[in-house]
């Protein structure tokens, strides 16, 4: 997820500007092989937040590659499966909360 800092989740590389390096499938099938850690460091990413530990530039390309189509809303998602709809709403979610803080 381009969301996150680097040390979010040890198992994306990411470059200097804390950008993930990937972000292919096969990269966030690495991120979630762990299911519960991987739900659990969801549940956790408001602290991330909290502590401004999200890189504005990784919340800006979400908004323009991911928040800005028309197809990036949870009951379309829906009709992929209910995992798709609960990670879109997330990220919808947490970049509002983001943007709240700022």
């Amino acid at each position: 997820m381009y969301l996150m800092a680097g040390h979010w989740n040890e198992t994306i590389e990411v470059d200097k500007n804390k950008r993930p390096k990937s972000v292919e499938w096969k990269s966030s099938i690495k991120m979630m092989k762990n299911p519960e850690e991987f739900v659990s460091r969801l549940q956790d990413f408001g602290r991330i937040v909290d502590e401004n530990q999200v890189v504005a530039g990784n919340v800006k390309i979400i908004k323009e590659q991911y928040i800005a189509r028309p197809d990036f809303v949870p009951e379309i998602m829906e009709q992929k499966s209910g995992a798709a709809k609960g990670i879109c709403s997330w990220v919808l979610n947490i970049v509002k909360y983001w943007e709240v803080i700022q």
